[in-house]
């Protein structure tokens, strides 16, 4: 209700009713799951010549793994809740006019993952059981590799996450949500379903 208020209250923002059908707005605003979903139908439909809503994205949700999973499926715009509602108009109006707009928080967070080198596969791996709390020897066994190996892996992790000791690496890890798989990259609805997201 807060975000319909405000967004009420602009003489250019037209909502539409809560009946409509999604697919026929210029943009919508979603939440996490239900943005990333609408993305893949809006696919889905642009792939048949349907209509194509601008999706922005306003959620609690601000880890770099998040907002680069959102981003790839096709939202437009990422705004974190507790953005002042200016940036939710100015974020709705950029979408309007066909560009793009990330809030601060979220502009932050990829501009952070820039200077950073990405993990690859194994080192993910690695770095989810050091995160577990397995040592070397532990995390050997379970990747069936050598003691050296995963010492070699360890710091490459420290390297790239910018870290010196197991605990700095793991609280990197949670805060730049690393391991973190996002809940509705599976999901592909039909065009169908896009009605219950107006």
């Amino acid at each position: 209700m807060g975000l319909k208020s405000v967004l009420a209250a602009q003489s250019d923002v037209e909502l539409l009713p809560d009946h409509a059908d999604a697919a026929f707005a210029e943009v919508v605003v979603a939440d996490y799951e239900t943005g990333v979903e609408l993305c893949a139908a809006v696919r889905s439909a642009a792939r048949s010549g349907g209509p194509q809503p601008r999706i922005l994205v306003f959620t609690h949700r601000d880890t770099e793994v998040e907002i680069r999973h959102a981003l790839d499926t096709g939202v437009r715009g990422y705004l974190t809740a507790d953005c002042a509602p200016e940036e939710l108009l100015d974020g709705v109006r950029a979408l309007h006019l066909g560009m793009r707009h990330l809030g601060g928080v979220a502009a932050g967070r990829l501009a952070d993952s820039v200077v950073s080198e990405w993990l690859t596969s194994r080192e993910t791996e690695v770095l989810r059981l050091v995160v577990q709390g397995l040592g070397n020897k532990g995390v050997a066994r379970r990747l069936d590799i050598s003691v050296g190996t995963v010492k070699t892996h360890l710091k490459a992790i420290f390297v790239k996450l910018n870290a010196r000791t197991r605990t700095e690496v793991a609280a990197v890890a949670r805060r730049r949500g690393l391991l973190a798989i996002p809940s509705a990259a599976h999901v592909e609805p039909a065009l169908e379903g896009m009605r219950r997201w107006s």
